[in-house]
């Protein structure tokens, strides 16, 4: 009997435990069950090249390795070969290989993947790897075969130029090999002389292209380009000229040319709406007047104006007098400017590549960006756009930061002109060390400020040209003394900063002489 018992009492364990087993199992309308970690055995494919990488498809359906010939990738054209394997650590031929290279902060890569080549033995070659600056890259490499497919990406956090940066060095009197910056002057676009109606014309051809480029070392950033450099070729003219601007648009997003403080038609102002209509991809404008307003400015685009100056469209204009007064042996150009580096720029223009970036999980921001999808229909201009809501961190010279900046260059007794353009949206303070200078214009217009000082304000859209005299010879810091601005993603020293430089100084000698 008591047998009896105790196995009627282990059978009514053994269905409490089912019941509750079961009910454990259940999921409620409100309770998800948790998702499934992927865990790949990597102990199952064989590593074969010494100096590859292997990595596991999502799938796990595939092994990758990647070896590169030139042992690193850089800026330029690039080639990397993929070994490929299945599950059972076999050759996989005949498939359809494709690799996208990516940048994951800046939201950009190619518009359409490169196809590998079947070398055989698993192998497939990816060539004319086009990466345009340097910084994060990411291959992401799809492979369908027999009707599956599956994906894996490679991280490079670290591309760079081959030879590296070519930094401009000097001995300091303190005994340390001092980086100067890089070589890096402002283009000047000559113009094509024409004869229009008895009229001489200057015509000037500006195209607006994506660009790619570096702020500073391994910061990379994309941008809308005239010429294809940030900034565009400067475009310099005398006082009475009359003047072409030919604008080509090679770019997603529409534009226009406004050539600040030119007095000009209406219909040659560059405003949207109000005098032309903007140009879009593939289309052309002309704007044409005469060139009456002496001095320092500049051109800029005038659609979605905020943002789309703070991408770089923008250059130099400069016109001369028939008879300068002003009396100086060199000329530098410093254009002013701050960048938001987390900025993700997806052209809102182009829908088509707007759903390939969301489908290819491109980010739409980097932290310090606010989101913002959905702009507020207004009912009080023909076009609207999104918010742009930058947090600045990079601080440039002629769309570059320290150490990418260029010296100035001076011999002991010259008058060097520094014609400064701010075209962001913050001050800036200009501050030479143990040098003197006097402003000699202002927006363009001449002035008498006889007073020597070291430090200038340059506010939004203002130009202020100086005179330095380069009477202490020597290597001499210069820079915006918003001392902030003096720094790449809030580290010290980078920013707004590069140095005079005597051409005849001897600082070995001088070092000595401190040293003495």
């Amino acid at each position: 009997m008591l047998r009896d018992v105790i196995r009627g009492a282990r059978f009514a364990i053994y269905i409490l435990l089912l019941v509750v087993s079961a009910c454990d199992s259940t999921v409620t309308p409100d309770k998800k069950p948790q998702e499934e970690t992927q865990v790949h055995d990597h102990t199952k494919f064989t590593k074969h090249f010494a100096d590859s990488t292997l990595l596991v498809t999502d799938k796990g359906l595939f092994s990758v390795e990647m070896e590169i010939p030139d042992k690193r990738l850089k800026v330029g054209k690039n080639t990397v070969n993929l070994i490929i394997h299945d599950q059972t650590d076999r050759d996989v031929l005949g498939a359809k290989v494709s690799v996208t290279p990516w940048m994951p902060e800046m939201g950009h890569g190619v518009t359409s993947p490169l196809t590998g080549t079947d070398k055989g033995r698993g192998i497939y070659a990816v060539e004319n790897i086009a990466l345009l600056m340097g910084g994060h890259w990411e291959f992401r490499i799809n492979i369908e075969r027999s009707g599956t497919a599956d994906n894996v990406v490679f991280n490079f956090p670290y591309v760079r130029t081959a030879e590296g940066y070519d930094y401009i060095k000097a001995k300091t009197p303190a005994g340390f090999t001092a980086v100067l910056g890089t070589k890096n002057p402002l283009k000047e676009l000559e113009p094509e002389i024409i004869e229009d109606n008895g009229h001489i014309i200057k015509v000037f051809n500006l195209t607006v292209r994506d660009v790619g480029f570096e702020l500073f070392p391994d910061a990379p950033m994309m941008g809308w380009g005239f010429n294809g450099t940030i900034p565009g070729p400067t475009v310099r003219v005398t006082e009475g000229d009359r003047v072409r601007i030919v604008l080509n648009n090679e770019s997603s997003g529409k534009h226009t040319i406004h050539v600040h403080g030119q007095r000009k038609p209406v219909f040659m102002d560059g405003v949207p709406y109000i005098g032309q209509t903007p140009v879009r991809k593939g289309e052309s404008y002309i704007y044409e007047f005469t060139a009456d307003s002496l001095g320092t400015s500049f051109y800029h685009c005038h659609v979605d104006s905020a943002h789309h100056v703070d991408m770089g469209m923008y250059g130099a204009f400069i016109v001369e007098p028939k008879a300068e007064k002003l009396q100086y042996d060199r000329e530098y150009i410093m254009i002013l400017d701050e960048w938001p580096t987390k900025h993700v720029h997806v052209h809102e223009e182009d829908e088509e590549q707007a759903a390939r970036l969301e489908k290819g999980g491109a980010p739409s921001m980097r932290e310090g960006s606010r989101p913002e999808n959905e702009k507020e229909k207004r009912d009080y201009y023909p076009k609207t756009h999104n918010p742009h809501n930058p947090v600045y961190d990079a601080f440039t010279i002629n769309g570059k930061a320290f150490p990418l900046t260029e010296p100035v260059y001076v011999k002991t007794g010259e008058k060097v002109r520094i014609r400064f353009l701010n075209t962001g949206y913050q001050p800036h303070y200009m501050h030479t060390h143990s040098h003197k200078f006097t402003v000699v214009a202002r927006d363009g217009a001449y002035v008498n400020e006889p007073q020597l000082i070291d430090t200038v304000h340059i506010g939004a859209a203002q130009r202020v040209d100086i005179i330095l005299n380069a009477d202490n010879p020597g290597i001499w810091p210069f820079h915006c003394h918003r001392l902030n601005h003096v720094a790449n993603d809030h580290i010290y020293p980078g920013g707004m900063m590069t140095f005079i430089v005597y051409e005849d100084y001897e600082s070995e000698e001088d070092a000595k002489g401190y040293q003495n």
